[in-house]
């Protein structure tokens, strides 16, 4: 009888694991594909769902944080010239 318990006891441990472990396969690839756009301002990559976007002449820009978009706007004068 505990053999029996002891049996049923690991099914419900391997089926639990086995499940757990195919949600988070699942969350890993949605997180592989998405995608990364360029900030111009520090030169680096970030997820485009998490970026600030603004289009200026046209062109669509994407920055990390505010404080990248405050000085990409500084530069612009500067750039232009």
């Amino acid at each position: 009888m505990k053999f029996l318990i002891f049996i049923g006891l690991l099914v419900l441990l391997y089926w639990y694991f086995a499940k757990r472990k195919k949600k988070l396969a699942k969350s890993k690839n949605r997180e592989l594909i998405e995608e990364m756009v360029f900030d111009e301002n520090c030169q680096s990559y970030i997820r485009k769902k998490e970026a600030i976007k603004m289009e200026l002449n046209g062109k669509t820009y994407y920055f990390c944080s505010k404080k990248c978009v405050e000085e990409f706007l500084e530069k612009i004068p500067k750039l232009q010239s």
